[in-house]
């Protein structure tokens, strides 16, 4: 491997940043030498999916296990590059070409944020799966009973559960033994711990524990309580859906993948409303082609890109396409019922060893060979924020339902090197709903116009609330006996307030709090008579035949929990439908 040579070379220079650097620079992927120029292509597919990525990825695998269906996957990144396999390494990701650059505002002052706030999301084989925490966690089983008791016929959790359990290849033993019911074995997926811990995750987890949240199997029976999370990872390296779904299958000869090309319009014959193609343009020539389908278009690349091609496709809000100046097709409500989960800054704490961000060289070096010669060591981990905890507030009273999550982040760009950290409460049934719009100068290739507005009062109340039952973690014996203490300075432009008020921590979430990138719900999911939904149960687009939105943009109401596995399931589940829809 590239990298393995670099390290052997002791001329060269031995920080991370530097092999990070020439890494990206090169886009060096074990997937680059596919030979797709050169394999004889079908007229039409019968299929067309556009992203490869969380769910994606997942479609494209199964319906090419029919071996009578040719299948086209579009992708507007790259190929994954070897750098992403580090765990540790997720940080350095953030505004590479492999990142959306995504940003997003406020509506207005009113919300008291300054200015633009950055969106991180995937762009390349795999999608975020290729750039996120690698976070496995499902949502709490009442998300999903409260999808159908919306509408949606066939995604109580009941009806999800095989779904999650069929991708999953599941390698702790205490977890399979202790919730068998609840996990798989043998799927594409490996699910697992992350293969390193380093001592003072441990001391947070700990705290958690002794604040009161006991060890739990956070996917199993129930979700309140802490541990260390499972992950996407297979012996310590990253299992992007990319890695998982599409590499192992790459050569069947009914898959035909192009990436760095981008999807512009679907093509719908406006008489009938029967989608046909897709028009894309290559990123690298600029050539514009069209690709024909002759069963569906199916549509998995985001929250973000999917309301924004069905826009661009005549299929939207009115006023958004007349003033775009777009043939209306059909009317909905894309774009809308956008939320996130959202997470409170302001409980910062150190370890008791100064502040560094990086370990000397010599540590450096010897990290990556650990990890390139058994993939162990702390390049094999996320540092803090494998540690997760799942309680309730008083905004919430059902039993098993958990209203906030505990994260926790390294102040490092190299994850598992931290002497800071922050406890970070994050609202899992956030009230707040924003929309997606066209790029008002560019709707084509500008990134679209992202707003979440302003944080409902209601979640403001849960997040103090959280924030106050959160600091008490810092008062436990694990943390005083480590030395592990809060650094109650008050945050800039927050000042004015005494620390630990509720006048303060008002303050706090309304300046500092940020989006965690799980963005849901602009194309969703939901019967006929609901005035908000896009898309069906079956996840066919209303009113228009022969195209459906598979991913995370279809989620109603966001899972109480990180939204990777749930799409995932998605994937998983949207693919047998679409195998009995054609039978």
């Amino acid at each position: 491997m590239l990298l393995k040579f670099l390290l052997s070379q002791t001329s060269l220079p031995c920080t991370i940043f530097t092999l990070t650097s020439l890494s990206l620079l090169f886009g060096v992927s074990e997937d680059n030498n596919y030979p797709e120029i050169f394999r004889k292509e079908p007229k039409e597919y019968d299929f067309i999916v556009i992203g490869a990525g969380t769910a994606g990825s997942v479609i494209a695998n199964r319906l090419t296990e029919n071996g009578n269906w040719n299948v086209l996957l579009l992708e507007a990144g790259k190929e994954e590059p070897l750098l992403t396999a580090i765990p540790a390494f997720t940080e350095l990701f953030t505004g590479t070409p492999y990142d959306w650059k995504y940003q997003t505002r406020p509506e207005n002052n009113a919300c008291n944020l300054r200015g633009f706030v950055p969106l991180r999301g995937g762009k390349v084989m795999g999608g975020t799966t290729s750039i996120n925490y690698m976070l496995y966690v499902r949502g709490n089983r009442e998300d999903y009973n409260n999808w159908e008791r919306m509408g949606n016929t066939g995604w109580s959790y009941n009806d999800v559960l095989p779904y999650f359990m069929k991708s999953e290849d599941n390698r702790d033993q205490d977890i399979l033994q202790g919730g068998s019911m609840y996990h798989g074995t043998g799927g594409y997926l490996t699910v697992e711990r992350f293969q390193h811990v380093d001592p003072r995750t441990n001391i947070i987890l700990r705290a958690y524990q002794e604040f009161g949240l006991r060890p739990t199997d956070i996917n199993g029976e129930n979700q309140i309580g802490s541990m260390l999370a499972q992950s996407t990872t297979r012996n310590g390296s990253r299992m992007s859906t990319n890695r998982a779904f599409i590499r192992p299958i790459r050569r069947r000869n009914n898959l035909f993948i192009k990436n760095q090309v981008y999807v512009t319009k679907i093509l719908i014959e406006p008489i009938t409303k029967i989608a046909y193609g897709v028009q894309y343009t290559s990123t690298l020539t600029g050539d514009t082609k069209i690709a024909l389908a002759k069963k569906e278009v199916i549509i998995s690349a985001g929250s973000i890109e999917s309301p924004k091609l069905l826009m661009l496709s005549g299929i939207g809000p009115i006023k958004e396409l007349f003033l775009h100046a777009i043939p209306i097709l059909k009317n909905l409500s894309v774009g809308h019922n956008l939320h996130d989960h959202m997470g409170a800054l302001g409980l910062v704490g150190s370890t008791g060893e100064g502040f560094s961000f990086f370990p000397s060289c010599e540590r450096n070096m010897n990290d990556l060979n650990d990890f390139y010669d058994q993939h162990r060591g702390p390049l094999a981990s996320v540092g803090p924020i494998s540690a997760t905890g799942f309680f309730q507030t008083t905004q919430e009273n059902r039993t098993g339902v958990p209203d906030i999550q505990l994260f926790n982040g390294g102040f490092s760009p190299i994850l598992p090197y931290y002497n800071m950290f922050g406890i970070i409460p994050a609202i899992l049934a956030p009230k707040t709903r924003g929309f997606v719009r066209l790029n008002k100068l560019n709707p084509i290739l500008g990134n679209p116009e992202i707003n979440h507005k302003c944080l409902a009062d209601a979640d403001v109340d849960t997040l103090r609330e959280a924030t106050y039952m959160a600091i008490r973690i810092f008062n436990t014996t694990v943390f005083r006996e480590n030395n592990f203490t809060l650094i109650n300075k008050p945050l800039p432009g927050c000042h004015m307030h005494e620390y630990n008020t509720d006048d303060y921590w008002n303050c706090v979430i309304r300046k500092f709090s940020f989006l965690v990138n799980e963005q849901v719900g602009t194309c969703k999911m939901g019967p006929r008579e609901d005035t908000e939904a896009v898309v069906d149960p079956r996840l066919r687009v209303h009113g228009i035949k022969n195209l459906r939105v598979a991913d995370a943009s279809i989620i109603p109401v966001i899972p109480r929990g990180s939204t990777m596995a749930p799409v995932i399931m998605i994937g998983e589940k949207a693919s047998d439908m679409i195998k009995q829809d054609w039978p």
